[in-house]
């Protein structure tokens, strides 16, 4: 429990003081639970959680070098956990450096686009080995996860996350990877 502490103050002191509900806390704690598991399973080092204030850029959340954030909104959304294998894959990966190896601008995007699929291919193998659904089930759970962010991005007009391909062309490179 103590532990739970210690998130919770990070979360106030990096991303601006967050008030959190009763079922948001649950949810931190579920959340971290999986990212503990997670880096069990892989053999990493714990991963630094923090829960950032809702924002309206459509940014669930993200890995920067050894940290995980999260929007507060994303804690108890039906896409929670495949969000949080996709950025939990990076870790796994080793997504840390910088694109420095890019000649250009538009090979650093290509790149990063491509770790983004990666991601997506990683957190289907997470979702499996952590969360112990099928292969199947996770699969389904990340498109499900990516569809969710194509309507969002056409409810909303939000253009197309740099470093991602257009959402199609990442679900449809899921599929080919797990046929």
């Amino acid at each position: 429990m103590k532990w739970i502490v210690v998130v919770l103050t990070l979360a106030c002191l990096t991303g601006g003081c967050v008030t959190l509900t009763p079922l948001q806390h649950d949810a931190v704690v579920d959340v971290q639970h999986f990212a503990d598991a997670t880096t069990a399973t892989y053999k990493l080092a714990p991963i630094r959680l923090t829960i950032e204030p809702a924002t309206n850029l459509g940014i669930g959340g993200r890995y920067r070098q050894g940290n995980f954030y999260l929007n507060e909104t994303q804690l108890n959304s039906s896409g929670r956990d495949a969000l949080v294998a996709h950025e939990l894959a990076h870790y796994v990966l080793g997504h840390d450096s910088l694109l420095s190896g890019a000649a250009t601008r538009a090979e650093a995007i290509r790149m990063q686009e491509v770790r983004e699929l990666d991601a997506n291919a990683k957190a289907v193998e997470i979702l499996v080995r952590v969360k112990g659904l099928s292969e199947r089930q996770a699969l389904t759970m990340m498109v499900l996860y990516l569809r969710g962010a194509m309507a969002y991005q056409t409810r909303t007009g939000s253009p197309n996350p740099q470093g991602h391909r257009p959402v199609a062309e990442e679900i449809a490179d899921l599929q080919a990877r797990f046929p």
